[in-house]
């Protein structure tokens, strides 16, 4: 049960750090590079939880 339920905001967690990484690749300007992204993404991300959140499940991310 317990399991259960933390895939579930684990999922919701990746779903959104997939939009914006998604989002901030389409963003993409001359010069920048993968940690450009990386960061515009988090930003990003940090905007949708109102700015309190980070993405910090890169590990299963990665997975």
């Amino acid at each position: 049960m317990t399991l259960s339920s933390r895939w579930k905001i684990l999922n919701k967690e990746l779903g959104k750090w997939r939009d914006t990484l998604a989002k901030a690749r389409d963003n993409h300007r001359s010069g920048e590079n993968l940690i450009s992204e990386m960061i515009q993404a988090q930003m990003w991300f940090g905007a949708i939880g109102q700015g309190k959140k980070t993405f910090n499940h890169h590990e299963c991310w990665e997975v």
